[in-house]
């Protein structure tokens, strides 16, 4: 009998505890991620499936993933299958819900005395109403408890002490103990939120595929940071912190819980954090152009339990246009950042024009250094300079979202194109021999001076031999050519021929090839027609003036969206807006506006009739860092006639630009707009709108323009066109004329 007792206590001592089945829940597109997670945990024989994975494991196993698992969204147990008969004509889904619940003790889970929900999920082509079946769910489990003990439990949506998860399926209704309670992606910490925040999960999947821990960062930069997300799981990362060490979970109530398990390996967390957090950290820098975001970032840091670690953390209210100097030469940087994609920014095109100037502003800044970026859409993260770069498909709830990874290409040297220019040995193109020499000449003028004042972009040729009638515009490494029709007197073929020897000269002088050339035709404007849409090809590229950059369409409108003979007003603004509300009326694509609010600008204000042009400023905008559409409202864009707008204002401008058309019949204008006729009233409405010590520069290319005399015994009038005329337009000075205005001393 005693041989017995020890034979029996042997096998005891020896046998392996007990393995259950355990369901992993995830994001779509974290499945693998999450695998090699778990795999870390130690557990094994994991099944892979579109959302969930499953093990067959210990309790202990369940608990650490529960503790540990940053990626996962929910751990639970199959307690109960209810298989389904068929014999039935048509399916009742509600009441094989409620029949596979009723026909389960649910006194062996939990007691009547705790509250609990019940979340369901349907198999796809399964057809109920979702609501109706969760309550039936609900009526069965509550019947159970009837019939087993007479009482019955409570329900507790927002906070119940246990969950059932039923999964309603094709063949069987599985019936399951959330172990999380709430989704595990809720650490604790995020008490104050942004618009559209990620969830905490799936940036602690971005930052492990990033590889935040291997690669050991001196810097960790997300340079819009909404609710701090990425610097909170970056901090739990370094410091070994258990995403589950605060929270509360959904085993508390289940009669299945060990306590002194749990307890076990929650001091274990609390002990390896505790340690990890002596280790030195990185420099962490958290920006956002918002400030309620840098106040909400700081809050949630201090509520995640990292307040003693704020003195390594800048975060500070900061535009992409505002970063200071990183000192990153010879570190190792990791930048991850989550943009204001999709509805936040609006129009699609605005959302590739501020992944340009992001991508921009992190080649300059960290070249060969590793960056993560969500975008809405792939076409968005494909502008991102990134040397082998990748992309993972996540998604935020509903919302798909793309991840590109990549090390940052370094920023291309970029010099004037005049600056690696030399003049080209060729063969005479016999009819366009004095054509090429003067164009290169020009450019052998030029050369000297674009190259000394950094431009980009400036007039070449402008039709200064009557046989080719043609201005020739340098924008970056491309030329955009406008033929002037000629006159009907002239035989179109030979006009055509002489213009085609013309394009060869081209050619031949800059070195520019067919695909580097964009080819315009230009009536010469009788002053009653304004110039309409030639093409819809869009092909569009950014160029760069002073400091900032423009996009311009050399394809689509005679006029690209950079007036180059107003560059010298654009940069007079830019040093002069420092300090300054700067009002641009007849805006366009409101360049000027953009170098006053690189050169500081308190405020900018851009007024066009146009919704296309003022939507391009916007692009313009974020295109160099600067926001949009935002609460403080310091840069803003009006659609409407400047007329009426001067008339219903009332706030008052330091620096005002005003450049109009020569004339103007929009369909959106009640009437015409006549320069000569008009300015007198124009101007006048708008020195009521400039300080007392304010400036107003008003131009036009109306070559018979005179100013007003009243106008000009109204306020000091200074003619200052030749200030405003660069050398590539000083062969045509009458390109456009230009005055200061000011207020009389008081």
């Amino acid at each position: 009998m005693v041989d017995c007792f020890f034979l029996l206590l042997e096998i005891f001592m020896n046998s392996k505890p007990r393995l259950s089945t355990y369901w992993v829940t995830c994001a779509d597109g974290l499945e693998t991620l999450l695998q090699e997670e778990i795999q870390g945990l130690g557990i094994q024989d994991i099944e892979k499936f579109p959302g969930r994975l499953i093990f067959k494991g210990k309790l202990e196993d369940a608990y650490r993933v529960c503790m540990w698992s940053r990626l996962a969204s929910r751990v639970l147990t199959p307690i109960h299958v209810h298989e389904l008969d068929f014999t039935h004509d048509a399916r009742d889904v509600a009441e094989e819900l409620y029949e596979g619940a009723m026909n389960f003790d649910w006194s062996l889970i939990f007691a009547p005395q705790s509250t609990f929900a019940v979340r369901l999920h349907i198999e796809r082509d399964i057809k109920v109403n979702s609501q109706f079946a969760t309550l039936r769910v609900k009526d069965g489990i509550v019947d159970s408890f009837m019939e087993a003990v007479g009482k019955r439990p409570s329900i507790d949506i927002k906070q119940p002490e246990i969950t059932i998860y039923a999964l309603a399926g094709k063949t069987e209704h599985t019936y399951c103990l959330d172990l999380s309670g709430d989704s595990l992606h809720k650490r604790g910490y995020r008490h104050y939120m942004t618009d559209a925040p990620i969830k905490e999960n799936l940036a602690a999947a971005i930052l492990q595929k990033a590889g935040v821990k291997e690669r050991n960062p001196d810097i960790i930069l997300d340079p819009m940071c909404g609710s701090g997300t990425f610097i909170i799981e970056s901090l739990m990362i370094l410091t070994d912190r258990a995403p589950g060490l605060v929270r509360r979970f959904g085993f508390s109530g289940w009669h299945g819980h060990d306590h002194e398990l749990w307890m076990s390996i929650k001091n274990e967390a609390a002990e390896r954090h505790q340690h990890a957090l002596t280790q030195t950290l990185p420099q962490f820098y958290a920006y956002d152009a918002d400030w309620e975001a840098v106040k909400a970032t700081k809050q949630n840091i201090i509520a995640a339990g990292f307040e003693s670690v704020l003195d390594q953390i800048k975060i500070e209210e900061r535009t992409l246009a505002d970063w200071p100097d990183f000192q990153a030469e010879g570190k190792t940087a990791v930048i991850v950042t989550n943009p204001p994609y999709g509805e936040r920014l609006g129009e699609k095109a605005s959302n590739r024009a501020l992944y340009l100037g992001l991508s921009s502003l992190l080649q300059k800044n960290f070249p060969n250094q590793y960056a993560a970026v969500i975008a809405a859409a792939v076409e968005q993260a494909d502008v991102l300079a990134f040397n082998d770069p990748q992309i993972l498909r996540l998604m935020n709830g509903k919302l798909p979202i793309y991840i590109r990874f990549g090390t940052i290409k370094p920023a291309t040297v970029n010099r004037p194109f005049l600056a690696d220019w030399q003049p080209q040995q060729f063969e005479e193109i016999e009819g366009a021999v004095e054509f090429a020499n003067r164009l290169q000449k020009n450019m052998q003028t030029l050369k000297k001076w674009a190259v000394k004042e950094n431009i980009y972009c400036l007039r070449l040729y402008d039709a200064d031999l009557p046989d080719f009638n043609v201005a020739v515009d340098l924008y970056g490494d491309r030329l955009h050519v406008q033929e002037y029709a000629p006159p009907k007197t002239i035989d179109p073929e030979k006009a055509k021929k002489r213009f085609n020897l013309g394009l060869q000269a081209i050619r031949a002088v800059t070195g520019l090839g067919r695909d580097a050339i964009f080819i315009k035709t230009r009536a010469r404007q009788e002053g009653k027609t304004q110039y309409a849409k030639q093409s819809t090809a869009s092909k569009r590229f950014i160029v760069q003036e002073g400091k900032a950059k423009f996009l311009v369409n050399l394809t689509d409108y005679l006029d690209t969206g950079l007036f180059l003979d107003h560059r010298q007003m654009r940069l007079r603004i830019a040093a002069e807006a420092k300090g300054k509300h700067v009002l641009n009326m007849y805006s366009y694509t409101s360049t000027a506006s953009v170098h006053a609010a690189l050169g500081g600008a308190l405020s900018t204000t851009s007024v066009d009739l146009s919704n296309t042009y003022l939507n391009w400023s916007k692009e313009n905008f974020v295109l160099n860092g600067l926001t949009v559409d935002h609460v403080d409202q310091q840069h803003q864009f009006f659609a409407s006639d400047c007329f009426e707008w001067l008339k219903e204002g009332h706030e008052q401008y330091e620096l005002i630009f005003i450049d109009p058309p020569t004339f103007s019949n929009s369909k959106k204008f009640y009437g015409t707009f006549d320069i000569q006729r008009d300015h007198n009233s124009l101007l006048k409405r708008a020195m009521n709108r400039l300080t007392t010590d304010g400036t107003l520069y008003f131009s036009n290319n109306y070559r018979s323009f005179e100013m007003d005399e009243e106008v000009q015994a109204m306020f000091n009038v200074e003619e200052i066109s030749n200030e405003t005329i660069g050398l590539d337009f000083k062969r045509n000075t009458k390109i456009h004329r230009a005055w200061k205005i000011t207020h009389h001393p008081v």
